[in-house]
């Protein structure tokens, strides 16, 4: 259980950096609507920029406290607590705007992995 919840720990948060900084102006098959960037993703849904900036900062922070929790166990439940509600977010954002299976599945399967890690972070000793 320990080797899972590592490495959904490293998965959430490479995964969450990856998208929130190399990712960020690429035109992926995983964006909301019909955007080609992050920034148009978020005006898909009806959120401006500032918005993005600051999901951005938090989503970052959180991946980067994941990674430390490696390390230092108590980070674990709060930075996985704090994600779990913005991929609650993202997966209501890609249903709101009718996204088909293919943009919502990435966020879906970080809302239960992050649920996941949650789950053993409290199962491992």
């Amino acid at each position: 259980m320990k080797i899972i919840l590592k490495l959904l720990i490293v998965l959430v948060s490479l995964t969450v950096i990856t998208a929130w900084t190399y990712n960020l102006n690429l035109d992926t098959t995983f964006r909301g609507g019909d955007a080609t960037n992050m920034i148009d993703e978020f005006e898909a849904y009806g959120l401006n920029y500032t918005t993005m900036v600051v999901v951005g900062i938090f989503k970052v922070a959180c991946a980067l406290m994941l990674l430390f929790g490696l390390k230092y166990k108590k980070l674990i439940l709060p930075a996985s607590g704090v994600m779990t509600l913005f991929m609650i977010a993202a997966v209501y954002f890609h249903i709101s705007i009718s996204d088909p299976i293919i943009p919502t599945l990435p966020s879906l399967l970080m809302l239960v992995s992050c649920i996941s890690i949650i789950y053993l972070d409290k199962r491992v000793v």
